[in-house]
């Protein structure tokens, strides 16, 4: 069963985000994962939390790859940096 992982983010280093996202896009494909889309929030439309300016979902064939490519030791690094360069909201949902 596919598994999407949701991310709402705002760019906090753009120098940093812009050198790391070559690196997060290549290893998400090395895992399995794709880009379903990415870009800017236009409007809530429901709720009362004001998201994040960017949002975007990536999908795995399964949970367990994506949970793999999440814990995985050569995302670990990327991860670091990413959380330097982007303060993030990131899950996962698992389809049937």
């Amino acid at each position: 069963m596919p598994a999407y992982v949701h991310i709402n983010l705002r760019v906090i280093d753009p120098d940093r985000q812009s050198k790391l996202a070559p690196r997060f896009q290549a290893a998400l494909k090395e895992a399995g994962g794709q880009i379903l889309h990415f870009g800017t929030v236009s409007e809530v439309l429901e709720g009362d939390e004001v998201p994040l300016p960017l949002a975007g979902v990536f999908e795995f064939p399964t949970l367990n790859q994506a949970l793999a490519f999440y814990n995985s030791e050569k995302y670990a690094p990327i991860k670091a940096e990413r959380r330097e360069a982007q303060e993030a909201r990131m899950f996962i949902v698992e389809t049937d």
